[in-house]
């Protein structure tokens, strides 16, 4: 290809470039300007649950300006995570408006009841492109329902109190009529003393024999209503059993209830149905029995027993292509433990998602590491022959600046490969001794032009002496050292980094830590620091590049060498970063 035939082509491609750019833009503004009239809390989202496009209302809702929202996931914004993913994907696979309530966080921190409705979308050829989303604020209704709830107790209350006093009332007035009874009965005495005293004996027996039947017909009153208290009690027990038996009959995943003496005392009919197991052949045998008797249950059981505690949504595989989560939670009655509940959720369907996408994120950087790998070598090789080209040096930057893009560009999809290698389990493969001291300098060779080039203050504390190996794959070791230093350098414009090399005796460990003076961490991302494209909200400000998927591999590294991980970080005022190695004895 000439000079001339280059530059027609690039020019030919950066018009048509603009001309998509401009559709793109223009559709933008009108999805923009639709949204903000609807009085409407909704956004839409695309199939892989990020955030397109949101209505005005929606952004009132959440206070998140449409900036923060555009290309986030769905889910940041809900308290249940995990409960409305798995309502959305309900939603998806009935291709029709569903709705439940949530809690939506906002920006501010504060917890809002929400009304939540999905409805699919399809493009033309008919294929499942997304959702809308939208949220409704139900908070008022929630107030109301609680004022009529307090209403009706202290309404309650007041009856309670009137009956009481009515009762009281009514016991006064019967000791007043007993005294007043008294008082003619001894006037009536006086009056008839003069009376035979046949007279008198039968005026007693006839007093007795009434005093008689008026205890009779007392106790028989008070039997008639401790009967009927008895059956109204006996009728609403049965009523509570019945209902929450439908309810766990009813429940989608597989239920055992063992007592205290770890013995199945009853199972829902999805335990039948998942592990191919009757009734009668579980209820009164321990767990410890169950395990032996079958395969599927073992691996159930095994997993709660490992733990020797409660045990919360721990993945479990039950064969090649069933995984389930297993939860064990103990139940109360009075503040007293009465058994254990094990629910048994069945994952294989997110599983095989979770793998579809792996696959689908491999497949997608492979195909794209040739070209990406022939557009370098095709821009080196132009800012190498510049000079007998003569370019111009407008020209030459705009090359040099396209092959930094591809570069990140390239650096993203190794680290993707990375991670579906981690999520494959074949990531770390290459284990012997290693000396720390060698990482150590390794990875500061890569970094010391870009230290002296910011001109920050860098300090190094190691021991003398060697210290112990640690058996590890030394470039994945690296790898971590290098990240710890690329996010320290990123996000510190002025103070000091400094990185530390420390054998703990006493805990047979080395630690590596690198501490900074940068931007820290906001106290309500820590959590999520170690998670896939997680950046936090401060940092995307300062610098958009970055694909947050570095301290995600780093912490896989670490955790794949028996490794322990972390860090301590306050926002404004820098942050340190640590992983911990078991050494060679």
């Amino acid at each position: 290809m000439n000079k001339d035939s280059f530059f027609k082509n690039k020019n030919e491609t950066s018009i048509e470039s603009k001309k998509l750019e401009k559709e793109v833009e223009n559709l933008r503004n009108y999805l923009q300007e639709l949204t903000f009239f609807l009085p409407l809390a909704f956004c839409k989202v695309n199939s892989l649950d990020y955030i397109v496009v949101c209505s005005q209302v929606f952004q009132t809702v959440t206070g998140y300006q449409e900036v923060e929202l555009t290309n986030k996931p769905v889910y940041f914004l809900f308290k249940d995570k995990g409960r409305v993913e798995n309502f959305v994907i309900r939603a998806i696979s009935k291709r029709s408006t569903v709705e439940t309530e949530g809690v939506i966080i906002t920006k501010q921190g504060k917890e809002i009841p929400v009304n939540i409705s999905v409805l699919a979308t399809t493009n033309e050829k008919n294929e499942f492109d997304g959702y809308f989303l939208t949220i409704t604020d139900i908070t008022e209704t929630k107030r109301f329902e609680q004022e009529l709830e307090r209403r009706i107790k202290e309404r309650t209350k007041e009856l309670e109190k009137a009956k009481e006093k009515f009762q009281e009332s009514e016991r006064i007035l019967e000791i007043k009529v007993n005294a007043r009874t008294r008082q003619l009965r001894e006037n009536a005495q006086t009056l008839e003393e003069k009376v035979k005293e046949r007279t008198k004996i039968l005026e007693e027996r006839t007093k007795e024999l009434e005093r008689k039947a008026d205890t009779e017909e007392k106790s028989r009153t008070a039997l008639l209503n401790l009967a009927e208290d008895l059956e109204q009690a006996s009728s609403k027990a049965q009523e509570e059993k019945e209902k929450t038996l439908a309810i766990v009959e009813s429940f989608a995943d597989a239920l055992f209830f063992f007592n205290n003496n770890k013995k199945a005392e009853m199972i829902n009919p999805e335990v039948e149905k998942t592990f191919n197991i009757k009734s009668s052949e579980v209820i009164g045998k321990s767990f410890f029995d169950l395990r032996e008797e079958n395969s599927s249950l073992k691996a159930v059981f095994d997993s709660i027993i490992e733990e020797g505690k409660e045990v919360f949504r721990k993945e479990v595989r039950l064969d090649k292509d069933v995984f389930v989560e297993v939860t064990s939670i103990p139940i109360f009655q009075k503040d007293e433990v009465i058994g254990t509940l094990v629910d048994v959720h069945d994952i294989t369907r997110e599983k095989n998602i979770e793998k579809v996408k792996t696959e689908f994120v491999s497949l997608a950087a492979h195909q794209l590491r040739t070209p990406l790998a022939g557009i370098k070598w095709t821009l080196e090789t132009v800012l190498e022959e510049k000079d007998e080209a003569n370019l111009p040096e407008e020209i030459v930057d705009f090359i040099k600046k396209a092959t930094e893009a591809n570069n990140r560009m390239v650096s993203l999809v190794n680290d993707l490969l990375n991670v579906t290698r981690i999520e494959e389990g074949r990531y770390v493969y290459d284990p012997k001794n290693v000396d720390m001291k060698k990482v150590i300098e390794a990875s500061l060779k890569e970094h010391k032009e870009e230290i002296e080039k910011k001109g920050i203050k860098f300090s190094l504390t190691q021991p003398k002496e060697d210290v112990s190996f640690v058996k590890a794959d030394e470039e994945k070791l690296t790898v971590v050292v290098q990240n710890f230093l690329d996010n320290a350098l990123k996000y510190t414009k002025k103070g000091e980094i400094s990185l530390k090399l420390e054998e703990l005796k006493e805990e047979k460990k080395i630690k590596v830590s690198v501490s900074d003076t940068g931007v820290g961490i906001p106290e309500d991302e820590k959590i999520k620091m170690f998670n896939k494209f997680v950046r936090g909200e401060n940092v995307q400000r300062m610098d958009t590049e970055g694909s947050g998927l570095g301290l995600f591999i780093s912490k896989n590294i670490i955790e794949a060498h028996k490794g322990e991980i972390g860090f301590d970080s306050k926002e404004g005022e820098g942050s340190t970063f640590f992983f911990t190695l078991p050494v060679v004895e």
